[in-house]
């Protein structure tokens, strides 16, 4: 027994015994380390954007403002995890900037009860990939999951503000409380459920000093739909809320067949006044297209949109307009002064504009001469500038005013001008309940539009950053020279000297 207690106090006094505790110690430290890390690594995501146009991190207003939060903020994308990943990636570097963001991947078809927390008041189902913005019981819609709009639909939960939204009566509109097909109770719940708060708004009953006055509190003014013209005054008194940079929305259908002449001469003068008149057709649409979703050719189905903050997002989501008139946007060298005329929805090549209302009552038509042919507008967006008021007269005073314009019109630091908006649609059905509840894109390209006229869109301003473009332009034998450097001058050297060591060591 003594002489196993000294081999054993060898053995453990020994250098292999010295060595080995060493090892395990390191092999402890190494492990400790490498827990801790991993730790930390589950805790913060910390990560560094070597770019050097900052394309994977955040902008500086995004920061600020998740800095400043003062409550819980949950980013939600109702997708499968698999095809979310993009999205994933933004989701986390919110997350990683503020501890009061938590977010999530939920699959409406995995997990239907809390897809439906997310779901709009009687909509039928939740799209795909779209991006709900939560503040407790209070959610924002974005249009598409990007930086500025996660941003946005964050300061507008954090601010709470309510907006008015004023739709007008009197001229036989659609109702708001009308839930059958041709209404706009669905459109409404989406409104109020985007923190908007919804109003009529018979114009004869804002009457000043003998003209018509939009209230003050109005963020938007839709009129959607109307059968009968404006009077007037009415008409006068929506020009002057855009021109003093107030918002309005026309929803314009057209005339009924076989009839197709428009007396509604307001309407149609307060839309050509802006640079986008109606052009009193019915666009039919021959591509075929829309029978895919089950419509005929008198339902278009947008083929493309045009280049604008309400557009953003769309370039593969469906949207179809119901016996919808073409718009007649104006030649940008014969627009009225400090108007800006984008378009929103163009249809496609194989469509026209119908102007014969008996070949419509009959159901047999054919594009004539007189009818113009696609791709024709169907919504328009106007911008426009409101000049500083002058006195009557003073041309010093209104070169002054052109030449401030002029120069302040490519300085970024320069505050922005007040300008009217305006959009101009060729249909109100495309957002009455029947479409508006279906699993199209009309609700959120008329959700667009609102948060454009109300100037949500750009709260926050982050430009999109894209990646320098890094490509090395170079001659058959650069390419050639720089393959064979490559793949057998670089390996081959390192051959030969692992060949030469191992000879010298024999």
């Amino acid at each position: 027994m003594k002489r196993l207690l000294i081999r054993a106090r060898s053995a453990l006094s020994g250098r292999s015994a010295r060595e080995g505790a060493n090892l395990g110690a390191t092999a402890l430290l190494l492990l400790g380390v490498a827990i801790g890390a991993n730790y930390v690594a589950n805790r913060r995501n910390l990560s560094w954007d070597t770019t050097s146009e900052g394309i994977y991190s955040l902008a500086p207003q995004t920061l600020q403002i998740l800095e400043e939060l003062d409550r819980e903020i949950r980013l939600v994308v109702l997708d499968q995890p698999q095809a979310a990943g993009p999205t994933v990636e933004l989701f986390e570097s919110y997350a990683d900037a503020s501890d009061r963001i938590a977010w999530e991947v939920l699959d409406p078809e995995a997990d239907p009860v809390r897809a439906s927390a997310y779901q709009a008041t009687a909509e039928a189902g939740i799209p795909f990939g779209t991006v709900v913005v939560a503040d407790g019981e209070r959610q924002e819609r974005v249009a598409a999951p990007q930086e500025q709009d996660i941003t946005n639909a964050i300061v507008r939960l954090v601010k709470g503000e309510t907006k008015k939204i004023y739709f007008t009566t009197g001229h036989q509109e659609p109702s708001l409380e009308e839930t059958g097909a041709g209404g706009f109770s669905a459109i409404r719940s989406r409104l109020e459920e985007s923190n908007y708060e919804v109003e009529d708004l018979p114009l004869l009953a804002s009457v000043e000093a003998g003209a018509v006055r939009i209230p003050a509190d109005a963020a938007v003014v839709i009129v959607a739909g109307p059968r009968l013209d404006l009077l007037p005054a009415e008409a006068a008194g929506l020009s002057a809320h855009v021109r003093a940079g107030g918002k309005v929305m026309l929803l314009l259908d057209p005339p009924d067949p076989p009839d197709l002449t428009d007396d509604r001469y307001a309407l149609r003068d307060l839309a050509g006044e802006f640079g986008a008149p109606p052009a009193g057709d019915v666009v039919l649409d021959a591509s075929g297209v829309g029978q895919l979703f089950g419509f005929g050719p008198e339902v278009p189905l947008a083929a493309s949109y045009g280049f604008h903050p309400i557009s953003r997002g769309f370039e593969t989501a469906a949207t179809v307009f119901p016996m919808a008139q073409s718009l007649l946007p104006v030649a940008f060298e014969d627009r009225p002064e400090g108007i800006q005329v984008t378009e929103l929805v163009l249809t496609s090549d194989a469509s026209w504009g119908e102007t014969s209302g008996e070949e419509l009552v009959e159901g047999e038509v054919t594009p004539d001469a007189a009818d113009r042919t696609g791709p024709l507008a169907l919504a328009v967006a106007v911008t426009v500038r409101v000049p500083e008021e002058t006195p009557e007269g003073d041309e010093e005073a209104a070169e002054h005013e052109a030449a401030a314009h002029a120069e302040h019109e490519h300085d970024e630091d320069a505050p922005p001008e007040p300008r009217g908006r305006l959009v101009i649609v060729g249909d109100s059905d495309f957002v009455g309940n029947n479409l508006a509840l279906a699993p199209l894109g009309n609700a959120d390209l008329f959700l667009n539009m609102v948060n454009w006229l109300a100037e949500d869109e750009d709260l926050i301003a982050i430009r999109p950053r894209e990646a320098g473009d890094r490509r090395i332009t170079m001659t058959s034998a650069q390419v050639r020279n720089t393959v064979l450097f490559s793949l057998v001058f670089l390996p081959g050297f390192w051959l030969v000297w692992g060949v030469a060591v191992w000879w010298s060591r024999r």
